[in-house]
């Protein structure tokens, strides 16, 4: 039995957890629907349901109901997993997805403004996208620390470890 029955076709935006969509199709000839792409990759989703004798409906999922998707280009980067470099670029992608995000959700401010009654779609797409930009500011954050921590790590101390609490103790002798 093959590993997956799955081709991803497209990308399909965002769910409203911030997770990637993608368009899939099963080899068993089913319609195309939409799952997260990290269930596809881990192996989570194998298929539409025919491994196990039922078919998905045509994008079933509870979180396929995105609106106007904004597909994030995929990156390939250059640099080596892990790098200072490498999450530079990964900070600048998510900083320009986050500015994309909070002015979505200013556009939506705006149209709950001007509109004389409320609207509870919009209502939702204005929570969907301020809670996609704070959760990109976050991961900005973390990944910024890890950038410090990756910077810090390149510049490694060749001392022993008695040397450096020697240098400790002889520099808090000083300073008395």
């Amino acid at each position: 039995m093959p590993a997956t029955l799955l081709t991803i076709l497209a990308e399909h935006g965002r769910d409203e957890h911030g997770f990637r969509l993608v368009r899939v199709k099963c080899a068993c000839g089913s319609p195309e629907f939409i799952v997260r792409q990290s269930s596809v990759k881990s192996g989570n989703t194998k298929s539409c349901g025919c491994l196990q004798g039922k078919k998905r409906k045509p994008n079933a999922l509870k979180f396929a109901k995105t609106t106007d998707p904004v597909p994030a280009p995929e990156v390939v980067s250059t640099f080596e997993y892990g790098s200072p470099a490498w999450y530079q670029e990964q900070i600048d992608g998510k900083k320009a997805a986050a500015i994309a995000a909070e002015k979505r959700c200013n556009d939506l401010e705006e149209e709950l403004a001007a509109a004389e009654t409320t609207d509870l779609d919009t209502h939702k797409r204005w929570n969907a996208e301020s809670t996609t930009a704070r959760k990109l500011r976050a991961e900005i954050a973390r990944l910024m620390t890890a950038k410090d921590k990756a910077e810090t790590a390149t510049k490694k101390d060749t001392r022993t470890q008695a040397e450096i609490t020697r240098d400790k103790i002889a520099a808090l002798r000083g300073s008395k």
